[in-house]
């Protein structure tokens, strides 16, 4: 997890949105496949800012409802990720679409 922050440490987290947008590049990107440990700390990271972000009562900078199938989304990669199956790329395409 380290390794991910440190990779991640140039970006804003104060807007969630736009984190997990460019969290999500990353990965679509390549930068992160050759490692599957930073790649699930990644898809986990995800995770957790969106339902964060969710559940936190605050005003985010997306309608709710994309926020919603946001979060959705992300709790499918989570668990396509934890079960192994690797169709979990076509997912991130849809949440950096919907994120966009």
């Amino acid at each position: 997890m380290e390794r991910l922050r440190v990779l991640m440490r140039s970006r804003d987290r104060s807007n969630t949105v736009d984190y997990v947008r460019e969290l999500s590049q990353t990965i679509l990107e390549g930068k992160l496949m050759g490692e599957e440990v930073l790649f699930r700390d990644a898809v986990g990271e995800i995770y957790s800012a969106l339902r964060g972000e969710l559940f936190s009562g605050r005003k985010s900078s997306i309608p709710r409802e994309k926020l919603i199938e946001a979060y959705e989304l992300a709790v499918i990669l989570k668990y396509l990720v934890q079960d192994g199956v690797k169709t979990s790329m076509e997912i991130l395409e849809e949440l950096v679409k919907i994120l966009s």
